[in-house]
């Protein structure tokens, strides 16, 4: 279709025509021929691309191996990263390599590839300390409310960033001379699958990160708590001093530590006593960390926290963020004390609830017992207990004599689908888990029962408590509700009806039940105030008012 492209159609057909299954490296000489040909197409985009194309076509067929791998994950700042490049020419074809560029470095070979024959360089690379970070295209930027930015559009739809670091081989292959860029890749043997090759990535000298991710203080209590903050090193530091900084918005504190050193892949702890003082006029404030290590020949300043995501169908995927710890200064009642908790499919509320004040227990199935649950004010069941853990179902009994005997049990979303509809029994009258939602944070909430203690006992909930509410506010609600249950919440998206079942509560026996499809997972690490003076009545429904 392009102009002076029909002799090469042409010979592309030929190529076809004789292309050999069992020996693909026969058509190395007809396929150099069509990327000599391609050399005379006007077209500049076309003649790249297709000569691309074809070279890797010719680096398929001809059977060259080239390689460039590392034994660590990790490039970093400021050090350096052993890289090995294997070539091996496993067809035997025409080849030499004139060179490898390895990063910065180059190499020069001049060696003939023989036949099934490795061809290794090994060589220390240096990563400057101002080399960009690895970081995905889509993280880069400040995200916007609900989407990413990316200011270079010709990323957008790519699954991935271009690799941190490329080994690039000069090969002459036919009397043509070709380039081949190689990612280098972390190269490892896991015993059950076998060689697995993972991208690397540019990281600091050193991360920073906190302990734990929220702190609730109560207005009327001043009451230290210990806040840690951690660094870790990605190389050796020697002979360090370092200053740890802690910061609200009205105050900070600082660490001075004396000289130190650390072995890669190692931390060291720093203790701080925070509380409510260095906040006077906030209700909510953010706690961020920064750290200034030095010694005569380097200095570093980390102040970015490092995490992964791994999935075998997929690259695994480095990030970095501020892991800033959210500090409430709130008005907030409790009542009761210890708490059973039964994991779901991953949240963080057991350390919200133990910033409450509660005694959490983490309970496991052997557990699931009324002699063992009787001890407890409240147990709460994560999100998606019940899809995870079908001993539940199981114990269901146990779990009902312990609110017939005067027990709280409060369960966190669990969801259905067609594809897997739930078929746990939950509760001790008939529910179904639906799929509605409320998915705007900021829906108007609306008071169906405003006597009923969840709304007042021990803490007053108010329109208040329902602002500063993250994502949404809760999913797979409850419908066909049994006439036993109260539900005295009521919200909706714009234009949808309203939703009665983000959270339904009976009596049963001496005690009560409760399911609530509200976020509390989402808004309790994310230091939503109301959330947590919401959450400290539903634990304190089983307990006797005052009044």
């Amino acid at each position: 279709r392009v102009a002076g492209g029909e002799a090469i159609g042409a010979a592309i057909d030929e190529v076809i025509k004789n292309y050999s299954l069992t020996d693909p490296s026969l058509s190395i000489p007809a396929l150099v021929k069509v990327y000599k040909m391609l050399d005379n197409l006007q077209d500049p985009y076309w003649k790249k691309l297709k000569q691309n194309e074809v070279a890797g076509l010719i680096e398929a067929a001809s059977g060259i191996w080239m390689e460039a791998t590392t034994t660590t994950p990790f490039a970093v700042q400021g050090d350096s990263i052993r890289v090995q490049v294997v070539i091996n020419n496993r067809m035997g074809v025409s080849a030499s390599i004139a060179s490898v560029l390895i990063d910065s470095i180059s190499k020069k070979l001049d060696s003939k590839l023989e036949k099934n024959s490795n061809v290794t360089v090994a060589e220390n690379i240096p990563v400057s300390a101002s080399r960009p970070l690895s970081q995905p295209y889509w993280l880069e930027e400040q995200m916007s409310e609900g989407s990413f930015n990316v200011s270079d559009q010709n990323k957008i739809g790519m699954p991935e960033n271009l690799a941190a670091m490329y080994a690039t081989f000069y090969l002459t292959i036919d009397g043509v001379n070709f380039v081949f860029p190689k990612p280098v890749r972390y190269k490892f043997t896991d015993p059950v699958k076998g060689e697995i090759w993972q991208p690397i990535n540019i990281v600091p000298a050193a991360t920073i990160s906190t302990d734990p991710g929220i702190l609730v203080f109560r207005k009327d209590e001043n009451k230290p708590v210990e806040f840690t903050v951690r660094v870790n090193v990605n190389k050796n530091i020697e002979n360090y001093k370092a200053k740890i900084t802690t910061r609200l918005t009205h105050s900070s504190k600082n660490f001075n530590d004396s000289a130190f050193s650390l072995t890669k892949g190692l931390w060291k702890d720093y203790l701080f006593q925070i509380d409510n003082t260095m906040m006077p006029r906030a209700e909510q404030d953010v706690i961020r960390t920064y750290a200034e290590i030095a010694n005569k020949k380097d200095t570093a300043a980390p102040y970015l926290a490092l995490t992964g995501i791994h999935y075998d169908h997929i690259p695994d995927i480095y990030y970095y963020y501020q892991d800033n710890a959210k500090a409430l200064n709130i008005d907030l009642r409790t009542v009761g004390k210890k708490i059973g908790y039964i994991d779901g499919a991953g949240d963080k509320v057991t350390v919200a609830l133990k910033q409450m004040g509660y005694d959490v227990v983490t309970l496991k199935e052997q557990d699931i017992t009324f002699q063992v649950l009787k001890q407890f004010d409240a147990v709460i069941t994560g999100v998606r207990a019940y899809n995870v853990h079908p001993y539940l179902t199981d114990r269901n009994n146990e779990l009902m004599e312990y609110v017939k005997q005067g027990g709280n049990l409060i369960v966190q979303y669990n969801t259905n689908s067609f594809a897997g509809p739930m078929a746990a029994k939950i509760g001790p009258y008939p529910f179904n888990i639906s799929r509605n939602r409320v998915t705007d944070q900021n829906a108007k909430v609306d008071f169906l029962l405003p006597q009923h203690p969840v709304l007042n006992y021990p803490n007053k909930i108010t329109g208040k408590d329902f602002e500063g509410w993250i994502q949404e506010r809760g999913t797979y609600f409850a419908d066909q509700i049994d006439p036993h249950y109260q539900m005295p919440l009521g919200m909706n998206d714009a234009g949808e009806p309203k939703q009665n079942g983000s959270l339904i509560i009976t009596d049963y026996g001496k005690g009560k039940f409760v399911y609530t499809g509200l976020v509390f997972f989402r808004e309790l690490p994310a230091g939503v105030p109301g959330a947590y003076r919401l959450i400290a009545n539903i634990i304190a429904l089983s307990k006797k008012r005052p009044f």
